[in-house]
């Protein structure tokens, strides 16, 4: 019987080999050097140099809010009670590798007609340990190591996205505030406007026409503040999510007015190496990917047989049997012979799933080359942008000034200051939208490099 047990596990030792690896794996192909727009003309560093790169900003205000983030997030708290989890599986999993050793005792008084009143004593322990031959069980604890790796690299990916998205709605908050301040100006200039026509039109100089223009125009701008006022609020309330901070305690973080920081920024990068090296994303799905495969190879196993020791040792002391010690030791071997394509079943899935986890790491891969080189070329053409549109900011003021000059002195219609007016609206919005959407791509451009 011995001898047929040995033969059967060298046959299934001699078979293992067949089913050794599986899914071919080629890594995906990465640029050498980022090729988007203005790329050439940024500056490389080494990796380390881009950590709190926020710092940069030279805003406390952000500062501060990064680190309420980092502290108090709900969702950086999630992740790491999901490592905490994975560090209590992969325990449990690594626990198969060793002998499970068990203990028991008891002790009691009985009386029978024949032996009269007694003492009952029992005392022993047993073990068991599966000799994992095949490596179903060290494939299993691999699985759960490599699923904890990749958890903590996406905690490290949450927390990224966490930092990246505060100082967004940091810099979003500000830019509708200065839309605030520059309408309320805007208005008040419109309502000057409107008096000095106002005045005109009571001596006869001017007509009900141009009045109804100019009070159509106050209106229009005076009716863009409330939504500016709702859009900057959001914004902050969006803070509240993220730093776990109250909105009142929020407060004190826009209670001086500031220009959008960061506007006049040039950022700095790493080489596509390195910032591949580093994005916790693609790490998290590498991992991720290793997990799987060791799942496909655990479960690819299960259809070897499996050996098992045991062994018992046992004292009893009682009234028919004193000092008594049992003892046992058994050598087991289980396989299955017909289960109906049942292993078979969660072998073909379990490899399919391998193959989702490799398109996906393969996906992260090369959208994480995509994110850099949008970021940086939605920042080097919005800065563009911004320039041109500054041009216009300024043209636009100046053709006002001019244009309520030369209404004074009679040289041109109300309709042409009327006209001047809304352009500066039209162009001093522009202009604050370019300038926040800037310093938004610059954040972009940081966060695609995975570092913080």
């Amino acid at each position: 019987m011995m001898k047929k047990l040995v033969l059967l596990l060298a046959t299934a030792l001699l078979l293992s080999g067949c089913f050794a690896g599986g899914l071919e794996k080629n890594a995906p192909k990465t640029p050498a050097e980022w090729s988007s727009y203005r790329a050439q003309n940024i500056e490389q560093v080494k990796a380390e140099d881009l950590k709190k790169w926020w710092e940069n900003f030279n805003d406390p205000q952000i500062n501060d809010l990064v680190a309420k983030t980092l502290l108090d997030s709900p969702d950086r708290l999630i992740a790491e009670a999901r490592i905490k989890e994975a560090r209590g599986l992969r325990r449990n999993a690594r626990s198969f590798l060793f002998p499970q050793i068990g203990a028991s005792a008891s002790k009691g008084r009985e009386k029978s007609a024949f032996t009269g009143p007694s003492d009952n004593t029992q005392a022993g322990f047993d073990a068991s340990f599966e000799l994992d031959i095949f490596g179903v069980n060290r494939k299993a604890a691999g699985a759960a190591d490599n699923n904890l790796r990749a958890l903590e690299y996406a905690y490290h990916d949450v927390s990224l996205t966490l930092v990246a998205e505060t100082i967004r709605s940091y810099v979003e908050a500000r830019g509708f505030e200065k839309q605030i301040r520059i309408a309320e100006k805007n208005l008040s200039i419109q309502k000057e406007t409107l008096k000095l026509i106002k005045q005109q039109q009571e001596f006869g100089e001017a007509p009900q026409l141009d009045v109804e223009r100019a009070e159509s125009l106050v209106n229009t701008t005076r009716a863009s503040i409330p939504e500016f006022k709702r859009l900057a609020q959001n914004s902050r309330l969006q803070l509240t999510v993220l730093t776990g901070l109250l909105p009142e305690e929020l407060d004190t973080y826009f209670d001086k007015q500031t220009d959008i920081p960061g506007v006049s920024l040039e950022p700095i990068i790493a080489s596509p190496a390195q910032v591949l090296a580093l994005r916790p994303d693609i790490k998290a799905a590498a991992y991720a990917l290793e997990a799987q495969t060791d799942i496909a190879e655990s479960t690819t196993r299960e259809i070897f047989p499996t050996l098992s020791l045991g062994g018992m040792f046992a004292y009893l002391d009682s009234g028919l049997a004193s000092g008594t010690q049992i003892w046992s030791f058994s050598l087991s071997s289980a396989v299955a012979l017909l289960d109906f394509g049942r292993i078979e079943g969660r072998i073909d899935a379990a490899r399919a799933v391998e193959k989702q986890s490799y398109e996906q790491y393969r996906r992260t891969v090369l959208a994480a080359v995509a994110e850099v080189e949008i970021a940086l070329n939605d920042f080097g053409r919005i800065s563009e942008q911004r320039q041109s549109l500054k041009k216009a900011f300024d043209n636009a003021n100046n053709a006002l000034k001019l244009s309520q000059s030369l209404f004074k002195e009679g040289e041109i219609s109300f309709l042409d200051v009327l006209d001047s007016q809304r352009t500066v609206n039209e162009a001093d919005a522009a202009f604050i939208n370019a300038e926040a959407a800037q310093v938004e791509a610059l954040i972009r451009l940081y966060k695609s490099l995975g570092v913080y």
